[in-house]
């Protein structure tokens, strides 16, 4: 059986263990399970790639957002420990509820401890980082679809990363 941590049990029911995991997708989407295709994507991507997509569909309409974004930028080129707590305060700064802060948030529970060098290290549970990525897909998903159903989003947000996985991007 399929396990998941971010994935409701009425979605991991509509999984089949031989499907490719966009016929799962699908699958969910045609069960109007939006949110439990984008956790399944999560769950399936390799998590800095998709990171790096979500980057660029994310808005960046402010400085600090666009700084935000360029510090994630060069934060999956580096993996700087500085610059990881320096995403995690700008991303607290442009709210946890935003695309980006969401990112900064999953990126900043990937690795490293969640406490100062000065402390005994504390290591967030390994769910949390996906479970960020998905709000940041989630929250993308709203934003693409404006004054349509959130689902509508999420599709299209599905449809671009199978492309980008399948090589076309």
């Amino acid at each position: 059986m399929y396990k998941s941590k971010i994935m409701t049990l009425e979605g991991i029911a509509h999984l089949k263990t031989d499907s490719h995991w966009y016929e799962n997708v699908l699958t969910l989407l045609a069960a109007q399970q939006w949110e439990d295709a984008l956790a399944y994507m999560v769950n399936e991507s390799p998590a800095e790639k998709l990171m790096g997509w979500i980057l660029q569909r994310s808005p960046a309409n402010t400085p600090e957002m666009q700084q935000c974004a360029q510090e994630i930028g060069l934060w999956l080129k580096d993996h700087d420990e500085t610059r990881r707590w320096h995403i995690f305060q700008q991303a607290e700064q442009l709210g946890f509820d935003t695309p980006l802060g969401a990112l900064g948030l999953s990126l900043f529970w990937m690795q490293g401890s969640m406490t100062p060098t000065e402390f005994e290290a504390v290591y967030p549970e390994a769910h949390l980082s996906p479970l960020m990525l998905h709000c940041a897909l989630k929250l993308l998903s709203m934003a693409l679809a404006v004054n349509e159903p959130p689902m509508t989003g999420a599709q299209t947000l599905i449809s671009e990363w199978n492309s980008i996985m399948q090589g076309g991007h």
